[in-house]
């Protein structure tokens, strides 16, 4: 998706969820991570703008980095850290929100951008080195269930299915 998109005929909506997002999955592929938040956005945008479509970016929490607010308000901006471990996906979201609003204001494409929290569903990996398959995956094994953090934080989570 790095690369010039060309769909014929009329699009009325595109969606852009596009990237990988398991800490093992981006830490393996960190240039493709930055590219598809990057360069991906930027031609859907491109070919949104063309086709004169409504544009969804799907991002995320990660955006806030390690953040030192709970739960984060819209205006809450985070405590981020562009070059450590997980920068490169934090970076990718940020970047793919900044520049959807870029587009929203110069050329006056409709975009929407959803900040999905801890996305799980029923083809998730369980060394997907998230929270809740780590979770699962030491409740299958029969270990000791990790509670990550004081115990005291909150998460919301969001369940997907295709059907």
């Amino acid at each position: 998706m790095s690369k010039f998109v060309h769909v014929p005929g009329h699009l009325d909506y595109i969606l852009h969820f596009a990237s990988p997002a398991s800490p093992i999955d981006y830490l393996k592929m960190p240039i493709q991570t930055l590219k598809v938040g990057s360069l991906g956005t930027h031609n859907l945008l491109g070919l949104a703008k063309s086709k004169n479509a409504r544009m969804l970016i799907a991002s995320t929490s990660e955006v806030y980095g390690d953040p030192n607010v709970h739960p984060q308000p819209e205006e809450y901006w985070g405590n981020v850290n562009p070059i450590g471990p997980r920068g490169v996906y934090d970076e990718a979201k940020r970047f793919q929100e900044a520049i959807t609003m870029a587009y929203h204001n110069f050329h006056g494409l409709e975009t929407r951008i959803i900040r999905i929290f801890n996305t799980y569903g029923p083809r998730m990996r369980l060394d997907d080195g998230r929270a809740l398959p780590a979770f699962m995956s030491q409740a299958l094994t029969g270990q000791d269930l990790t509670v990550f953090g004081d115990g005291s934080q909150t998460r919301s989570f969001c369940y997907v299915d295709d059907l």
